[in-house]
């Protein structure tokens, strides 16, 4: 299972275009959720199942983006699209980065999109937890500065984006020092 999360892993950061990189999303959610359930305790399988179904709603908010990129480029390679998004409107660009952005910030747990992990983690076995601690919202994280930087460079949402960065670093800080057990503090950094 390490395996296919590591193969998930590299797929989302190799990707050229946005639908590999869904893909690669993918096997990452199907690896953690056997991972997450490994031992099928009821509090393991609740967590899991909470994890699967906000990943879900991620994947469909990213797929709807995908939907939207292609419709208004007509191509979803990475850098195909940013030569054409500078023939799209500013408001569909910014609409377009706003969508991957949400569907991406869940994935990450930018706050106010983080409500779902420091349930999830902690009933993990803690070499788990350890690995998707260091490794699972990080992705995220690499999708949100690879379609900022590459897509959508100095768009209207710099300042949401930066506002959000800030909250997340002080909101998960703050969650981790009110930790007494050491799989939610990692849950919160």
């Amino acid at each position: 299972t390490y395996l296919i999360l590591s193969a998930g892993v590299c797929t989302a950061f190799l990707a050229g275009d946005l639908f590999n990189l869904f893909v690669g999303f993918e096997v990452l959610l199907a690896a953690s959720f056997v991972l997450l359930t490994i031992g099928g305790s009821a509090e393991r399988v609740r967590a899991g199942i909470a994890y699967v179904m906000v990943s879900m709603v991620s994947s469909l908010i990213f797929l709807i983006g995908i939907a939207m990129v292609y419709a208004a480029t007509g191509t979803l390679n990475m850098a195909e699209v940013a030569v054409r998004l500078a023939d799209v409107p500013d408001g569909t660009r910014t609409a377009l980065f706003a969508v991957l952005l949400v569907a991406f910030g869940i994935k990450a747990a930018v706050f106010p999109l983080s409500a779902w992990l420091p349930d999830s983690y902690p009933t993990a076995p803690a070499p788990v937890t350890a690995v998707f601690a260091g490794l699972l919202t990080k992705v995220g994280v690499y999708a949100i500065i690879r379609t900022h930087s590459l897509l959508f460079p100095g768009g209207r949402l710099d300042d949401v984006l930066m506002v959000a960065a800030l909250l997340t670093m002080v909101i998960g800080i703050l969650g981790a020092i009110a930790q007494n057990d050491i799989k939610r503090l990692l849950s919160f950094t």
